[in-house]
């Protein structure tokens, strides 16, 4: 993979012309993606809250790893772009690409509308 930018703001994993999932960062995208983050199944990185924490781990990581990496055994590829912007802009950012495009297959749909102001 190659370097990954020091900067927040917007991700989209793609393949072929399809979005298979948008999101966010108010960090960096290093961090989001890189060892700490998409890369890795720890156990701070489980959908069960832990003692201490307060949000059971990035509990995306895990949610996006399966339909990822079956993706790829399939033969297809994955491409990632993304948009720096500071971590306030992010957010609208994300909200916005989902109403003008619509919810991507890996995105949950129980989530709150895009259109949401408190996103």
């Amino acid at each position: 993979m190659p370097i990954l930018p020091d900067h927040a703001g917007v991700y989209v994993w793609a393949s072929g012309d399809a979005a298979l999932y948008v999101g966010q960062t108010t960090g960096t995208l290093r961090a989001r993606l890189g060892s700490n983050g998409y890369s890795t199944i720890s156990t701070y990185n489980t959908l069960a809250r832990q003692p201490g924490r307060t949000n059971g781990g990035q509990q995306t990581n895990c949610r996006i790893n399966a339909p990822a990496n079956a993706h790829l055994l399939a033969g297809f590829s994955i491409e990632l772009w993304f948009a720096a912007m500071d971590a306030a802009e992010a957010r609208s950012a994300e909200a916005a690409f989902m109403t003008e495009h619509g919810l991507p297959p890996w995105n949950r749909a129980d989530r709150r509308s895009p259109v949401d102001p408190a996103l």
